[in-house]
């Protein structure tokens, strides 16, 4: 009879190539809930990993600047009347700017 003895790396390889094997289980960090939620899946053999739904990083950093109102294009527009209380409600696929200007001009 032959005795193996397992040790801790191949253990751990075992335990990876188990887990590599399944797909994994990616839920929101939510205090307190989620370590509770990880806790009964990991219980039944499931992997799980958790990740933050709001870092930092999407927080801070905003590649691209909004746009400016004027340059908008295909929107609907609201222009008051300098002369009187009525207000002109509008709809124009060009740029706005393009279209107040020739409100102005009018």
């Amino acid at each position: 009879m032959r005795c193996e003895i397992e040790s801790k790396t191949d253990k751990k390889t075992r335990k990876q190539r188990d887990f590599s094997q399944r797909p994994v289980v990616v839920i929101p960090y939510v205090e307190n809930v989620s370590e509770a939620v990880a806790k009964i899946m990991r219980k039944h053999n499931v992997p799980v990993v958790m990740k933050p739904y709001k870092t930092l990083k999407s927080v801070l950093v905003h590649p691209k600047d909004k746009p400016e109102k004027e340059d908008l294009a295909e929107c609907v527009y609201r222009v008051p009347c300098a002369n009187c209380d009525k207000t002109y409600i509008g709809e124009t696929a060009r740029k706005f700017r393009v279209r107040l200007q020739e409100h102005r001009t009018e």
